[in-house]
């Protein structure tokens, strides 16, 4: 639950989010959408811990977020933010940093859930495929994959995204929401995308706008909202 938030950036005058409220229940999976600037990428950030809130409080299951330990918060909310950064090392220690102590078995389960077994495979040593800092020898849609991997490798009860298939074609992205709609089946998700695919995962949709929560429900509502006014505009 997100209540009454309001969040200014320590080198902006003015907010950017302001005055956000709203509630997830267990397994909802949520669209954020909104124009560049929305303040959508600001919300993501409040909601996995990166930035406290002015005012207000983010609450996971009636406890403000600030109160549980960042242990905790990092086992049970699977993040993947923009431009996703992977460091030197192979593969395999890149999806281990999502769990330390993962199995064989898990790092199997993340690179599948993902899609990035499609192409591990093909690299010399697959989990064991060096990369440079940044994995520059992958594309950004490889990088994107590892990313989400990472988050799920420790099968987190939430799963934050902030535009996860921006770097991917289209048929790229239709196999990862089906593999997505598969791993969070009984999980909570909440991502911010611009692309039409990811929204046959919603069942909800909030819409921003400056700032704001301009619209937020069921999916198809929003949806046949946004099309009308549309429509009246036209």
């Amino acid at each position: 639950e997100v209540k009454n938030v309001n969040f200014t950036y320590e080198d902006q005058p003015e907010p950017v989010l302001h005055n956000i409220n709203f509630t997830i229940e267990e397994g909802d999976k949520v669209a954020i959408l909104g124009r560049i600037g929305s303040g959508k990428t600001s919300l993501l950030r409040l909601i996995c811990g990166l930035h406290p809130p002015d005012t207000g409080v983010v609450l996971i299951d009636n406890a403000d977020i600030r109160q549980i330990r960042p242990r905790d918060v990092r086992a049970n909310i699977g993040t993947v933010l923009q431009n996703p950064v992977l460091f030197s090392g192979t593969i395999r220690d890149n999806l281990l940093m999502g769990k330390p102590d993962a199995t064989d078995e898990e790092l199997l389960y993340a690179a599948k859930a993902s899609g990035a077994d499609s192409f591990i495979g093909l690299l010399p040593g697959g989990f064991d495929f060096p990369l440079s800092e940044r994995g520059q020898e992958l594309s950004a849609g490889m990088r994107q994959t590892i990313a989400i991997a990472r988050a799920l490798i420790s099968k987190p009860n939430i799963l934050l995204m902030d535009e996860p298939t921006a770097s991917m074609d289209n048929a790229t992205e239709a196999q990862l929401v089906d593999r997505l709609q598969k791993a969070t089946e009984d999980k909570t998700a909440i991502f911010v995308t611009h692309r039409g695919a990811m929204l046959k995962m919603a069942n909800k949709v909030i819409l921003m706008e400056k700032g704001r929560i301009m619209m937020a429900g069921p999916r198809d509502d929003v949806l046949a909202k946004l099309q009308g006014a549309a429509n009246d505009q036209g």
